[in-house]
């Protein structure tokens, strides 16, 4: 097989596992309603159900480094994708919320595994232009199951169905990165190094520097707060309908996925450090715009916001590879995600404490905050790739 053509599959393929990865993530926020009725769970108990997904994702992404010694990628990518699998199957088969409660670890593991590996696969093989439209597909996978969990429970009023679905979507992947195992045929390498470059590698180990990169990524959590409080807050502080309020979530969602794909484009003829300086200052403007009275303009502004963050996530990830050499990419790659994780953990948490402390109205002040912080860790960490 010739060159371009295996680097023409790898894409895809890559592609395509994204879209796996964003399968699942739409379930228990779409199906939730309907599930808690046969699992006879009430409706805040949703939250402990993501809590240990997360949980599970975080560990299986910081442990990433240590089983990627001994397995191949593709081996990671099957098993982390049978994980998922299990996790969709027990939920699909039971009404027992013990066995529902089992299920999300096996999601957490999998789609945990399956997103450092993917990522470090990708910022290690291929150019910032296709990272970018990686992620893009990752919203395409959650629309998927958007979709499918609304036909089925539109047609059939049934969320097992959809499930099962989602299920068989995930099998099919699944056949398919083992038919093209091949393509991810290697393993980390880190281990064969010389005396010397092991020495030094484990003296970088103990520098705390590399860790801004993760850093970034905890606080980069400003994308999931966006997404689960948008709503809320036009709801709560102007009175805007249900259905308006839900209406701006969607655009902000749409924002982000049209914008990844944009992005893929722009980096062909603009450099990366711009892209993500350009869209930072975008992000800081649009987050003012939260303070301004709802109106025709919100549905622009809203769009913005989520165009905005876009880039920050895929861009950002290609940086460690510049930075490092291949054993620390790697474990700050595993590390960005992990971090990513235990802040769309933690924030969700400290902002529904606040607003109920305080109000919804301080929503636009923590996230222009968490813009700043953002802006500032963007010009440390390319103060460091000038080194």
């Amino acid at each position: 097989m010739s060159k371009k053509v295996t680097l023409s599959t790898l894409v895809v393929l890559n592609f395509i596992i994204y879209i796996s990865l964003g399968l699942p993530d739409s379930i228990l926020g779409s199906a939730w309603p309907s599930m808690r009725q046969s699992y006879e769970m009430g409706a805040s108990q949703v939250s402990y159900l993501t809590t240990i997904m997360l949980l599970f994702s975080f560990f299986s992404s910081m442990l990433y480094t240590k089983i990627a010694k001994y397995l191949t990628v593709a081996q990671v990518i099957l098993t982390s994708m049978l994980c998922v699998i299990i996790g969709l199957i027990l939920m699909m088969i039971t009404s027992n919320p013990i066995v529902l409660f089992l299920a999300t670890p096996f999601m957490g593991i999998g789609q945990g595994a399956i997103d450092v590996t993917v990522n470090h696969f990708a910022a290690k093989h291929l150019p910032s232009s296709l990272m970018s439209l990686l992620h893009g597909f990752y919203g395409v996978g959650v629309s998927m199951s958007a979709a499918i969990l609304t036909f089925f429970l539109s047609t059939f009023s049934s969320w097992r169905f959809a499930i099962g679905a989602i299920a068989l979507f995930e099998i099919l992947i699944l056949l398919l990165i083992f038919v093209y195992r091949h393509h991810f045929a290697e393993r980390d390498d880190s281990q064969e190094m010389t005396p010397q470059k092991t020495n030094a590698e484990t003296t970088q180990k103990f520098k705390l520097g590399y860790l801004i990169n993760p850093i970034f990524y905890f606080f980069y959590a400003i994308e999931a707060v966006t997404g689960i409080f948008l709503a809320t807050y036009y709801v709560e502080n102007f009175q805007v309908n249900s259905a308006q309020a839900a209406f701006f979530t969607t655009l902000f969602w749409l924002g982000l996925m049209v914008g990844r794909f944009v992005t893929g484009a722009l980096t062909r003829f603009m450099q990366d450090k711009t892209i993500i300086y350009s869209h930072i200052g975008l992000l800081l403007l649009m987050s003012i715009t939260l303070f301004l009275p709802p109106g025709l303009y919100t549905m622009g502004t809203v769009f913005l916001l989520g165009l905005a963050m876009a880039p920050l996530y895929p861009l950002m990830m290609m940086l460690p590879n510049q930075m490092y050499s291949e054993p620390i990419a790697q474990r700050v790659i595993s590390y960005n995600v992990g971090f990513c994780m235990l802040g769309i953990l933690v924030f969700p948490l400290l902002f529904g404490a606040l607003f109920k402390i305080l109000s919804f109205s301080i929503f636009p002040t923590l996230i222009l905050m968490l813009t700043v912080i953002l802006s500032v860790l963007v010009a440390l960490i390319f103060k460091q790739v000038k080194k």
